[in-house]
């Protein structure tokens, strides 16, 4: 038996594609006169799809246009021949003149698809293969026609071209009322509420910034914040929004500067410009973010590596790396009361580095005219004479003590009665229960007496010495007030992951000064941008970018006001809560328009 004969004839029994499944079922209706139960059971389908389809099919019969079961497939070409249709285009212009290389240009120029091969051979069919020499004017004449599309016969498609601007220039913003600019970060225009409240404006005029004609210190210093806004990692990423119009309108421009111009800026700054612009932004943005007067401050120090060739930078220990390498040492001061780091300096080196505590107090009372009633600071921070000297100003301080091998030795044969019990009532904090020691030692370089807490209890082998010049407080609270310190550590663990701070490669400190001024600042803004938005107050930067800044929206002028409506996203109801009831605010740098925001 041959068994190849049913596995085809299965083909027919069992019918798998729909519309061969149809045809077998109605031959089998008509044809093979079975009944429509018969069939339905042949084929496992309802009598009443049976009934269904020969109703269908009586339709298409009666009405002459029967089901099509089958598919024909046509003969010849699938598409007319490209012969024809260039044929009458040889023909022109070769009447103009044209040799079979300007015609396969003219034809490239508008985007017909002919080979040489293909125009020869339609000259040939029409008795055309030779041409007459042509003139110098002639052949000239045929190239500038190619040239500028206009082309006898042809319609050369208008190639679209770029219309924005060459270069930045605030003599060129055009703000027009047709104007409607598009930009995928339209949450940056949150943040001039804010910086038009601070005057920044003043602030940049009175730290005395450097411009141009075309550029303005307000719009250079807008335009290296915009970076530091957007998470980019070099000023040379500034190319990436040189497309983006609405950002130029956002530094007052009519686009942000080039990579050159932005880099350059930063080098041209030479009369401690960047410093007198951290003191400025300071005074005029402490009142707003920090409502209640700041008193504590933490301390900490940040090296950022230098990637390039061997300078002559200090090395500096480099916890990433775990061993020390070229840096440039930053020192950064945080107000553990209130969210704000008020200060930064980049240009230290390490006989100076002791010192920053004092030179931070001294530029404190510079800005608000008192001193800080607490500064927290690292073990490795400053030495013992410097403590002396912050004693000697009034000034508390906390700070973590070197445990050498004779000092943990007299500690341990400390008896049990000496310990006391407390409790760190922390949220969420998992060894709460401590042990601790309130003494008072000697230190040297260090006059009188200084208070020494020593704990245990946080979940390490050996116990932490805590050294403080106050003598008011008990000690559990020393312990609890320097656990406050870890803001800033967070807060530089921000800067570097979001602000990129340590993709820095120049090895020029004052440049690189500029650029934690600017992620000071940056920081800030994103600070004051949490307080605005209910429910977002402990978000760090890179959520309210993901979430805010990062949506879409169109920017245009609508009379006296500059409207920024923002796409449709579902945290938008977020920030229509937050602009409830606010009044617009005019934006100086863009000739006093207002800012409204509408929502899609």
């Amino acid at each position: 038996m041959d068994t190849r004969k049913d596995e085809y004839a299965n083909f027919f029994r069992n019918p798998i594609l729909p519309r061969q499944r149809q045809y077998e079922v109605l031959r089998a209706y008509y044809l093979e006169k079975r009944t429509a139960k018969q069939v339905a059971e042949q084929f496992d389908i309802k009598v009443s799809t049976i009934y269904g389809l020969v109703g269908r099919f009586k339709e298409s019969v009666d009405s002459g246009k029967p089901i099509n079961f089958f598919i024909e497939s046509k003969t010849g070409p699938k598409k007319e021949r490209e012969k024809g249709v260039v044929r009458e285009h040889v023909i022109q212009l070769r009447a103009h003149g044209y040799a079979d290389t300007d015609i396969h240009k003219a034809f490239e120029k508008a985007q017909i698809k002919a080979s040489i091969a293909l125009i020869d051979q339609i000259i040939r069919e029409q008795g055309l293969a030779s041409i007459r020499k042509r003139t110098q004017q002639e052949r000239e004449r045929v190239k500038a026609q190619i040239e500028s599309g206009q082309i006898p016969g042809l319609t050369v498609p208008v190639e679209p071209s770029c219309q924005l601007p060459v270069q930045a220039d605030v003599n060129e913003l055009d703000l027009g009322q047709e104007r409607i600019l598009f930009t995928r970060v339209a949450g940056i225009f949150l943040f001039v509420p804010f910086l038009v409240e601070l005057g920044l404006n003043k602030v940049v005029q009175n730290a005395k910034m450097i411009g141009t004609k075309m550029i303005p210190a307000i719009s250079y210093i807008l335009s290296l914040l915009a970076l530091k806004l957007l998470d980019k990692e070099r000023k040379s990423h500034i190319s990436d929004w040189n497309f983006d119009e609405a950002l130029g309108w956002f530094a007052g421009l009519n686009i942000l500067p080039k990579t050159t111009a932005a880099s350059d800026y930063t080098y041209r700054l030479v009369n401690n410009q960047q410093n007198q612009l951290l003191a400025e932004w300071v005074r005029a943005a402490y009142p707003i973010l920090c409502p209640q007067p700041a008193n504590e401050f933490a301390l900490d120090f940040h090296p950022i590596r230098h990637r390039g060739q061997d300078t002559g930078l200090e090395n500096h220990y480099v916890p990433s790396i775990g061993k020390a390498a070229r840096s440039i040492q930053v020192c950064f001061a945080r107000s553990t009361d209130q969210p704000m780091l008020c200060y930064t300096k980049a240009d230290v080196t390490k006989d100076q580095q002791a010192r920053m505590p004092l030179k931070f107090v001294q530029y404190w009372e510079f800005i608000t005219g008192v001193k800080p009633n607490w500064l927290y600071l690292d073990s490795k921070m400053t030495t013992y004479a410097v403590l002396d000297q912050l004693k000697n100003q009034d000034v508390s301080f906390v700070t973590i003590r070197r445990r050498g091998v004779a000092l943990l030795r007299k500690i341990y044969n400390r008896p049990q009665d000496d310990w006391i019990s407390a409790l760190i009532d922390t949220p969420q904090r998992r060894h709460q229960r401590i042990k601790y020691l309130d003494d008072r030692v000697r230190l040297s370089n260090y006059s009188g007496l200084c208070r020494q807490v020593t704990t245990t209890g946080f979940g390490r082998t050996s116990p932490t010495l805590f050294l403080s010049n106050n003598e008011t407080v008990p000690g559990r609270e020393i312990i609890t007030r320097y656990i406050g310190r870890n803001y800033i550590e967070n807060d530089i663990g921000i800067n570097v992951n979001f602000f990129h701070m340590d993709c820095l490669s120049s090895e020029v400190r004052l440049n690189v000064q500029v650029d934690v001024v600017m992620t000071v600042i940056a920081n800030g803004c994103y600070r004051w941008l949490s307080k605005q938005l209910k429910g977002c107050e402990k978000m760090e930067p890179k959520q309210l970018y993901r979430k805010f800044i990062e949506t879409g929206g169109h920017v245009r002028i609508e009379d006296n006001n500059l409207v920024v409506s923002f796409e449709r996203r579902s945290h938008n109801p977020i920030i229509a809560q937050a602009l409830q009831g606010k009044e617009p605010v005019k934006i100086p740098w863009l000739k006093n328009k207002k800012l409204r925001f509408e929502f899609k």
